[in-house]
């Protein structure tokens, strides 16, 4: 009985952990990120789910300091904003690392 308390316990507090972790992070990129226009240069629509959500793998590049950046990454956005991250698109990011990027639809 005495497992099962601990595990549940576990559980419970990694799940709010983490969830904390999320909003933390995002609010580190929102303060400490820079706002850059990036060209969608590929976009590829793994899953989408009931809730209107979809995700992604996504390619983005601009220029900065003559030099052409680069990142790849995964992200879900709201199925109601997918239309913006097409391939040729120009979207607006908050940029903190490759790791730290946060898609901005509205202003």
């Amino acid at each position: 009985m005495i497992f099962v308390v601990i595990i549940s316990a576990v559980l419970i507090v990694g799940g709010i952990a983490y969830i904390v972790h999320l909003f933390h992070r995002d609010q580190e990129i929102r303060s400490k990120g820079r706002d850059i226009r990036a060209l969608v240069e590929d976009v590829r629509y793994i899953s989408s789910n009931d809730g209107g959500s979809a995700n992604i793998k996504y390619r983005l590049s601009w220029r900065e300091d003559g030099v052409v950046k680069q990142v790849e990454g995964s992200d879900t956005i709201s199925a109601f904003y997918s239309s913006k991250v097409q391939k040729g698109c120009e979207i607006d990011i908050k940029y903190l690392d490759d790791n730290h990027i946060l898609f901005v639809f509205d202003k």
